[in-house]
């Protein structure tokens, strides 16, 4: 798929509605947010009022801290997991020219939505995680061979375990890039499950991973500014939507096609050919 054309079509089909559109891309972010900074303002308040100290930040020596934390991500992804979901079901409406769907309000109140938003959320972000344990594993392992002030044969096993912790960083970015795209398959089929979304999307992007890195390349450094966000995040929402509306469209296609072939072959039998 040609990125350049993809982004031109999907300029096209946003066309006097980017307002409308950056606020529901900004939904999502403007929560993440708001849970970042009422998580500082706690920090803020332990170190205020010296119940724990600067360099605990960091360490995580600190009960209080630990507990804000998880309580405070906890709340995070429960909280945007529907918001992204309902923000993908919207961007998807919009590029393929469904204004009358349902409305963010509905979908945020429908308890079967928010479940489904959150499963895949939840099942996304445990395979990610699995994604990248092996690869903390060996660069966790590099460093103790290094602290340890060996040899020759101990730098021998530190480098080739940075190199392998590297390589098994790819298999984690694979996994994210995957999971960017559940909330659109989300949307696209709200008749099935998000554990099984989630799971049946690496099938869906094997090939395809690329769209979003393409993308990326050309809309993040236009939105490395404040003033290049309002413009060009819809288009880059937009644009992803779009290249996974095609590829859902391509596997219909060639499910359609494979129908037609079985059907076809069965056929030439009946008839002795």
């Amino acid at each position: 798929m040609k990125v350049f054309e993809l982004i031109s079509y999907s300029r096209g089909n946003i066309s006097g509605k980017r307002s409308r559109l950056l606020l529901v891309c900004l939904l999502p972010v403007g929560a993440e947010l708001l849970f970042r900074l009422a998580e500082a303002a706690f920090y803020s308040l332990l170190l205020y009022f010296g119940a724990m100290q600067p360099n605990e930040l960091f360490t995580g020596e600190n009960a209080e801290q630990l507990v804000l934390a998880a309580v405070f991500t906890a709340a995070r992804w429960v909280v945007t997991a529907p918001l992204i979901c309902a923000s993908a079901v919207k961007v998807m409406d919009t590029v393929k020219g469904q204004e009358s769907g349902e409305h963010i309000s509905e979908m945020l109140l429908d308890t079967g939505f928010i479940r489904r938003s959150i499963a895949a959320s939840l099942a996304g972000k445990f395979i990610c995680l699995s994604a990248i344990v092996p690869s903390a594993a060996a660069a966790l392992y590099a460093a103790v061979l290094l602290s340890g002030g060996g040899g020759s044969s101990e730098l021998f096993g530190a480098v080739n375990m940075a190199v392998v912790s590297v390589m098994l960083l790819g298999v984690w970015a694979a996994a994210r890039i995957t999971t960017a795209a559940v909330p659109f398959l989300l949307a696209e089929y709200p008749e099935k499950g998000g554990i099984s979304l989630a799971v049946a999307a690496f099938r869906f992007m094997r090939g395809r991973r690329t769209l979003l890195l393409k993308l990326c390349v050309v809309y993040l450094p236009l939105m490395a500014t404040l003033l290049g966000i309002p413009f060009f995040l819809p288009e880059f929402a937009s644009a992803f939507a779009t290249g996974i509306s095609i590829y859902i469209k391509e596997d219909e296609y060639a499910v359609e096609c494979g129908r037609g072939g079985k059907k076809n072959e069965r056929t030439a039998v009946r008839r002795g050919y």
